[in-house]
């Protein structure tokens, strides 16, 4: 215990043994999810040849996040574990589908797009359900750093997923792609068996799924800090992360003039800064206001994407694309940490689920992006959504004045 102490205070989260598991299935389960991102959009850029298709099938990919609260509402009633278990058993089993149709050569655009919307609703429900089973493992002190290396192991797979997959397309084919990403959710399964089946204490929870899901929103309304936090992640949502899916492909072929591994490695590159950026809010002095770090980071990103904009040059994209990603790690970690915090114990699950459903506003924001492509290029869009964020981020922070001036938790959060 002596040396566990020692440990520094990011990796407080890695004493627990379930947690160690959670985190490794975490790992299977984006390693799948991202080389999904490369290939799915690859294929259907080949299949159509239209950067508005890509990004219909990008705004498919989130598209059941708008039942973010009625999964969450699903996670706070019964066993997490058993619901993560069985989200990764169901894309395996989608992907070893896709894997038989293209080695039947019946493989169609709109084989993509079912396959996308079912990944859509298993990773909503995984996303409702992954952080509060963290915080059901550590203690509540222990929080920010078990969401933090949860944030890093997602931050791994945006590194090494977009490689393998946009290298692997083209040595092993689609087949051999989505045999990879079962073997990534397979792994997840894998990794959950061993963890204790038992669940932690929870307040009984009372009613009707529908009266639950209203009492999570009422909670949610109710406190502007909470607010604050998911119209932050909801505008990241509809204007900055909608260049990586719709806008990347088209920056790698168009702008730069490279094939599939030129797409792997610009994800890669914000990836790599994602992975960076998700370990600072774990190792931050308690001092600082993460809520004040957060606003100003959530300024800082979407500035970096903008000269990104009017660069034409590979290499000085790519670092500036590591540096946007660092700003992305680091703003996704501290909503997801201080949602938790300030949440009670029996809410949380209903929080996570809102949370999920600011993603919601991607689909749309894909649509958007990958519209605004086609009649204007990604530079421009790329440009004025960036533009659009920082301004709408400023009123945010200018409305939210609970959430400049909070602190710690709320009452019933830690245990």
């Amino acid at each position: 215990m002596a040396a566990i102490s020692r440990q520094p205070p990011f990796l407080a989260a890695w004493r627990y043994g379930d947690y160690r598991l959670l985190w490794a299935s975490t790992l299977g389960a984006y390693a799948g999810h991202w080389i999904e991102a490369v290939v799915v959009a690859w294929l259907v850029l080949e299949l159509t040849d239209s950067p508005f298709l890509v990004g219909l099938q990008g705004a498919c990919r989130f598209a059941a996040m708008f039942l973010g609260p009625f999964f969450g509402t699903v996670s706070d009633r019964y066993d997490r574990r058993r619901i993560l278990i069985s989200v990764q058993l169901t894309l395996a089993a989608a992907s070893l589908v896709m894997a038989g149709l293209v080695l039947a050569s019946r493989l169609e655009a709109w084989h993509l797009f079912a396959f996308t919307l079912v990944g859509s609703v298993g990773f909503t429900l995984n996303f409702s359900t992954l952080f509060v089973t963290a915080s059901d493992i550590v203690k509540g002190d222990h929080l920010v750093s078990a969401i933090s290396l949860l944030m890093f192991a997602t931050g791994i797979t945006t590194i090494f997923g977009p490689l393998l997959g946009g290298s692997a397309l083209g040595l092993i084919g689609g087949a051999g792609c989505f045999a990879l990403m079962a073997a990534g959710f397979l792994i997840a399964v894998a990794a959950l068996l061993p963890m204790k089946a038992t669940r932690p204490e929870r307040a009984a929870t009372h009613g009707s799924v529908w009266q639950n899901l209203l009492a999570g929103l009422r909670y949610i309304k109710n406190d502007e800090a909470l607010l604050a936090l998911i119209l932050l992640a909801a505008l990241a949502n509809l204007l900055i992360l909608p260049y990586r899916y719709t806008l990347i492909p088209i920056f790698a072929r168009d702008v730069f003039g490279t094939g599939s591994g030129g797409f792997g490695q610009l994800l890669a590159a914000v990836g790599l800064g994602a992975t960076l950026g998700s370990l600072a809010p774990g190792a931050l002095p308690r001092r600082l206001s993460q809520a004040r770090i957060l606003m100003i980071i959530s300024i800082v990103w979407p500035v970096l994407l903008m000269v990104v904009a009017t660069i034409r040059t590979l290499p000085l994209s790519m670092l500036l694309l590591v540096a946007a990603g660092v700003a992305q790690g680091i703003s996704m970690a501290l909503i997801q940490s201080l949602l938790l915090m300030w949440s009670a114990a029996e809410m949380r699950g209903r929080v996570s689920g809102v949370r999920a459903f600011a993603i919601s506003t991607l689909p749309l924001g894909n649509l958007i992006t990958g519209a605004g492509a086609s009649l204007w290029g990604a530079p421009v869009t790329l440009f004025a959504a960036g533009a659009g964020a920082v301004l709408l981020t400023v009123l945010i922070v200018l409305w939210a004045t609970q959430l400049r001036d909070r602190h710690g938790g709320a009452g019933g959060s830690t245990r």
